[in-house]
């Protein structure tokens, strides 16, 4: 059996940010014959559930680690910074920039309204004290240097996005690796027996840790040689399935 295990954005999902009928399709068999699906995304589980809900997959590890739920959609691991901490990360992130979001077990808070796109819940960080322990805190500050020093001040996990000035942070025990090795722990499993897709740099790890790890031919040009497979096709011409297809000979 194997633990077929997915980022969704610019991986699983096209361009217009959807699962194509051929992927699901394709899925689908790969499930029928004995094999587990595992959805491993920065998303938060209220802004991944319609893609969860398509499909239906038997473990999600959510918000870049923090969370993982079971098919039913119950928690069975959660990583959270505690309320005091996600207070003092916030004021010092806002000496630096006021674009940023927390997302906790239930909701995603942006900064006076931002990320309307994902339902986020205003939040005036400058004015209110934050209440709730974080899973995850992005924030967009220009110097690298200094997002890293913040990382090594509070001993946060920490994650630049290869498309701007974006920094994640999470709770130390909360990666997409550890993600992966947190349900292979859960379920009994093995890394040897994961085949992972992705293609940014949160996912490199938990690329070269897994059996079979694959990049995704749209991931920047940088990440390539970083892993034991690139695929033949991007996310926009059905990379994942593609390389499922020829992979499990179906």
């Amino acid at each position: 059996m194997k633990y077929i295990i997915f980022d969704l954005d610019d991986t699983l999902l096209n361009d217009r940010r959807e699962i194509t009928p051929y992927t699901l399709e394709v899925l689908e068999k790969v499930r029928s014959m004995g094999h587990k699906l595992v959805c491993n995304t920065a998303r938060s589980q209220s802004f991944a559930r319609k893609f969860l809900d398509q499909l239906q997959p038997d473990y999600a590890i959510l918000n870049g680690g923090a969370m993982i739920i079971d098919r039913d959609g119950n928690a069975i691991f959660s990583a959270e910074l505690d309320a005091a901490v996600t207070r003092q990360i916030i004021q010092e992130l806002l000496k630096w920039t006021d674009t940023l979001s927390v997302q906790t077990r239930e909701h995603f808070y942006s900064h006076q309204g931002q990320y309307a796109l994902q339902a986020a819940i205003a939040f005036d960080f400058d004015k209110e004290e934050f209440p709730y322990p974080a899973q995850k805190i992005v924030a967009s500050l220009e110097s690298a240097e200094k997002a890293r020093q913040i990382a090594e001040k509070y001993g946060l996990a920490y994650t630049t996005y290869l498309d701007g000035n974006f920094r994640r942070y999470n709770h130390p025990g909360a990666t997409k690796a550890l993600g992966n090795r947190n349900l292979m722990t859960l379920v009994g499993g093995s890394l040897d027996d994961v085949i992972a897709f992705g293609d940014d740099l949160g996912d490199l790890d938990m690329l070269r840790e897994a059996g079979v790890g694959v990049l995704m031919k749209n991931a920047n040009p940088q990440l390539h040689g970083q892993t034991s497979h690139i695929s033949a096709y991007t996310n926009d011409e059905d990379g994942v399935a593609k390389f499922l297809s020829s992979y499990f000979g179906i």
